[in-house]
């Protein structure tokens, strides 16, 4: 028996897989069918993106089967069932060749946001140990470099310029200290796999709190989703950065976060009604200068990545909002 297990994607790629055999349905005169994915292509098990697979003896009176073939080897499966008689005759081959077409894209679409899913908890993985190993390198070195300075100091017997430009390098290397530290913090993976999401944001906003001394309002609307690992690494980051850009450039020290389940997502929007900007500037503008404020591309890139969505609002003088939708 093969086993079969159902698609985690949404949007774009179940909602678009159920048009797409909605289509064939009605094109070829079936009465329901299915789109699946074979063992190997987007996991060890057959997924199925769209309908239920029915065998002959579940009341389906004839089955056509249209396989999905990628560099000659066999992805996946197109089915369509009709449940009366007389048999159908299927006999427009370019229609068929467009369904298999239109199937095949949604399956490399598949696997594509599937490997950007990925991508996302390796990226993780990796500024996990980029900030161990930052904590175990040149903040260690640093410490070092800072105790030897204070024994000079300490020890006397220094001219009036030695000692004071001793004092001002302990004084940077000090101000770098806290400035790594206070990165390493922020960055430090806040055990994703095992804290609730919920949990997860309150520890953010706590944190940020503290760092900056700024007050953060948060609003939770509905039940929240348990997401799966990509999307909850994912809110983090894009909440992270919202919080980060309204503490640099908003010129206000309040500003609110709201949360909002849905049956199939989550939104997440940060709202400050400070100074405001014009964001197409930095969104679609290649001159060096927007090139150089990467942050709100980012966040956009990494929402997309997901099959969310991304969206601000902002002018002089009105505030900004960031909104997010990210798919559960």
């Amino acid at each position: 028996m093969i086993e079969r297990k159902r698609t985690e994607f949404r949007d774009p790629v179940v909602i678009a897989a159920h048009e797409l055999l909605q289509t064939a349905v009605a094109w070829l005169g079936a009465d329901r069918g299915w789109l699946a994915a074979n063992p190997g292509w987007l996991g060890s098990s057959e997924m199925l993106l769209a309908g239920e697979r029915e065998e002959e003896h579940t009341g389906a009176s004839h089955i056509l089967r249209l396989p999905l073939e990628e560099a000659g080897a066999e992805i996946g499966e197109l089915g369509l069932i009709w449940t009366s008689e007389p048999a159908p005759e299927v006999r427009n081959p370019p229609v068929l060749q467009a369904l298999r077409r239109m199937a095949l894209a949604l399956l490399r679409l598949a696997r594509e946001q599937q490997a950007s899913r990925r991508l996302l908890h390796v990226q993780e993985q990796e500024l996990c140990r980029i900030v161990l190993d930052i904590h175990d390198g040149p903040v260690q070195e640093i410490f070092a470099a800072l105790s030897q300075i204070q024994l000079l100091l300490r020890a006397g017997r220094l001219s009036q310029t030695a000692r004071r430009r001793l004092e001002q390098a302990a004084e940077l290397l000090e101000r770098a200290l806290t400035e790594i530290r206070t990165f390493i913090g922020a960055f430090r993976p806040p055990e994703f796999e095992t804290r609730p999401l919920l949990a997860m944001v309150h520890g953010l906003i706590l944190q940020h709190e503290v760092l900056t001394g700024h007050e953060v309002h948060l609003e939770v609307e509905g039940a929240l989703p348990t997401p799966p690992l990509p999307v909850k690494i994912a809110l983090y980051r894009l909440l992270q950065e919202a919080l980060n850009n309204a503490a640099r450039y908003s010129g206000v020290t309040r500003y609110t976060v709201r949360l909002r389940g849905e049956p199939q997502g989550l939104w997440l929007e940060v709202r400050d009604e400070g100074r405001g900007f014009a964001p197409e500037f930095y969104l679609a503008n290649p001159s060096p200068e927007a090139m150089r404020h990467f942050g709100l591309r980012g966040m956009r890139d990494r929402a997309e990545l997901l099959g969310g969505r991304f969206e601000i609002e902002s002018a002089p003088g009105q505030g900004t909002s960031i909104r997010v939708w990210l798919p559960c």
